[in-house]
């Protein structure tokens, strides 16, 4: 069974540490593809639409967007390889109502703050703010 133990996940990993940084974002967008794919056949990877509906996140700094895709990434193996169990939130104002999913994000695109819902105490909790 697949894990989001970091250590497991750096040992799995090994075969991709030659890659350099871009060629290691292509492997990720073309498996990100083909997962969207399973889960929404027409869906599209069209890289203009992708980049588009991404504005949101153009502001994080390289490292705050690994920590967000790794987090996604574990919350769509735990929902069985679709994205299905988690959602992500992106607007100009804080979070306050609850999402349509027991595992969601939250980014305010305005201030740069994230949140994550934790679903036991029904609220957002925040993360960077």
């Amino acid at each position: 069974m697949a894990t989001c133990n970091p250590n497991d996940l750096l040992s799995t990993a090994r075969c991709f540490a030659c890659l350099t940084p871009q060629q290691l974002g292509a492997v990720q967008a073309e498996l990100l593809c083909q997962i969207l794919h399973q889960s929404n056949p027409m869906a599209s990877c069209d890289v203009q639409s992708l980049l588009t509906d991404g504005k949101c996140f153009s502001c994080l700094t390289p490292v705050q967007l690994q920590v967000i895709t790794t987090q996604l990434l574990c919350e769509i193996l735990g929902a069985g390889g679709t994205a299905a169990g988690s959602c992500l939130v992106c607007g100009d104002v804080d979070p306050t109502d609850a999402p349509s999913c027991d595992c969601a994000l939250a980014y305010n695109r305005l201030t740069g703050g994230f949140w994550y819902w934790d679903a036991t105490l029904a609220q957002w909790v925040p993360l960077i703010v």
